[in-house]
């Protein structure tokens, strides 16, 4: 079977669907396609195929953990480099932890977001072992004046592939559709040899 890899896996339309997602995952492919100008069938289709390459992992809620009653702290740890990892992957076994990071800085190794009981989140440093931990702080956080989890998605941030000779794409792409996949190009020269690739690689299949 005939198999050719295709270096590009956003295009134009990927990136709106993707931010109309990220503003609220509860719109329906009819309010996206309205937002796209386009069909809600091709919407479908672009959603499915973000979900099967992995882009879109899920569709989840952002809850408002105040109006519950749950507590939110910040969780600070400084440790040697070599207890990092291992820190982490305890820390991650924990209910409470909801967002875990580490850093190259010399000050600060592990953040951590916690949710929960404010007398489970006190506990969390009795929970994990804290060998080699210089130092160890739970913030309570007050006020979450910013809560928001998506980050800003602009066409000038995905950089293109030619699929032929896989250099960067600097300037508009040549988009060109094989075998009902989207394909793009730097110039028409790659545009016409991929195709030959591909016309020999289908005849030879």
């Amino acid at each position: 079977m005939c198999k050719v890899m295709n270096m590009v896996e956003l295009d134009n339309l990927d990136i709106k669907i993707l931010t109309q997602l990220q503003s609220d995952s509860r719109k329906s492919y009819q309010e996206i396609a309205r937002h796209c100008l386009t069909s809600v069938p091709t919407i479908k289709s672009r959603v499915d195929r973000l979900l099967e390459l992995g882009i879109i992992r899920k569709f989840t809620l952002d809850i408002d953990h105040s109006k519950l009653g749950i507590a939110e702290a910040i969780l600070i740890i400084n440790a040697k480099p070599l207890a990092v990892n291992r820190i982490a992957e305890e820390l991650l076994k924990l209910e409470e932890i909801k967002e875990l990071y580490t850093t190259s800085d010399s000050d600060v190794a592990i953040v951590s977001r916690i949710a929960g009981d404010m007398q489970h989140i006190l506990t969390v440093q009795d929970r994990i072992n804290l060998t080699d931990v210089n130092d160890i702080r739970v913030i309570p956080v007050k006020n979450p004046y910013r809560k928001d989890a998506t980050i800003p998605l602009a066409s000038s941030s995905i950089t293109l592939s030619c699929a032929y000779c896989e250099r960067k794409v600097t300037g508009d792409a040549i988009r060109k559709k094989f075998n009902d996949k989207d394909y793009f190009f730097c110039c028409t020269t790659c545009q016409g040899e991929f195709e030959k690739k591909y016309t020999r690689l289908l005849t030879n299949a």
